[in-house]
């Protein structure tokens, strides 16, 4: 066998390019983005399919989530493709200030670190501009993919709640949590 050479029979994996991410701000392509993650497999975690007039009234509000360290609202791209979204704004959590995050990623890209990496570029660009300590995130426990996410990016799991999410939609929902501060050395 010549060196280097793959023996008979042995499968050859190679490993996919890691894509180019990119955080882009929300402007008027968001409807359509809006428009393509409103599916019912898409929105299954997420209180089902909202109607075309609760889409352009989202897409408004979003249009003005532009406050760096108050609340954005940014699309995720991977090598220049629109994959998702991703988002963060200022809350109320057991009486004190702090952040809610939340994220989509397309089907078409699940699966692919994409979120993962949506999520850390979002907390490395909120943390020198946080005013708040937390930054809690709310996927429902039956939603592998972003519960994945916030394990690896070492959000705490406090417990499981039930929340309004939309308006007049209840269901249990993980409560985790991350400290935006630098960790002790």
């Amino acid at each position: 066998m010549v060196a280097g050479s793959i023996p008979a029979g042995v499968a050859k994996f190679e490993r996919p390019a890691i894509p180019i991410l990119t955080l882009l701000p929300w402007d008027d392509a968001g409807l359509g983005l809006l428009r393509a993650m409103n599916t019912p497999e898409q929105k299954q975690h997420l209180g089902g399919v909202e109607t075309e007039a609760k889409l352009a009234e989202r897409q408004g509000r979003y249009l003005t989530y532009h406050r760096p360290g108050e609340t954005e609202m940014l699309r995720i791209a991977a090598d220049g493709e629109i994959v998702g979204s991703i988002c963060y704004w200022e809350t109320e959590r057991d009486g004190a200030p702090a952040y809610e995050t939340g994220w989509e990623v397309l089907p078409a890209h699940h699966g692919r670190g994409l979120g993962v990496a949506a999520a850390r570029a979002l907390l490395d660009r909120l943390r020198p501009l946080a005013r708040h300590r937390y930054v809690f995130a709310f996927p429902t426990p039956d939603n592998p993919g972003s519960n994945g996410i916030c394990r690896k990016l070492g959000f705490e799991l406090l417990g499981v709640e039930d929340t309004e999410y939309p308006a007049g939609v209840w269901s249990p929902h993980n409560v985790w949590r991350l400290d935006l501060r630098p960790a002790a050395i």
